[in-house]
């Protein structure tokens, strides 16, 4: 089954009107950013890797990662505003 029949677009909308209701913040990334392609100690971007591959060992600072744990800090430095959705800010600097 689709994830978009699973009902995400309802939890989403229920997580918006929560943090509405408790005067928070409620952040969306994209869809597309790269969380799982970068290191979350250093920044640097290794690219893309197979999804079999559940442990990464950063080339530029050594640091050794677990592939989701990884995803995950990146997801709240992007959801806190610590570094840029790069998208979004591809997207901004099109129109400018």
């Amino acid at each position: 089954m689709p994830i978009s029949l699973q009902g995400w677009r309802q939890f989403r909308t229920l997580c918006e009107a929560k943090s509405q209701k408790f005067n928070r913040e409620f952040r969306v990334i994209s869809r597309w950013e790269a969380t799982s392609q970068v290191c979350s100690e250093c920044g640097y971007k290794w690219g893309k890797l197979d999804l079999k591959i559940r442990k990464i060992q950063c080339l530029n600072c050594g640091t050794e990662q677990d592939r989701d744990e990884n995803a995950a800090k990146n997801i709240n430095k992007v959801g806190i505003g610590h570094c840029h959705d790069s998208k979004r800010t591809q997207r901004q600097s099109k129109t400018t």
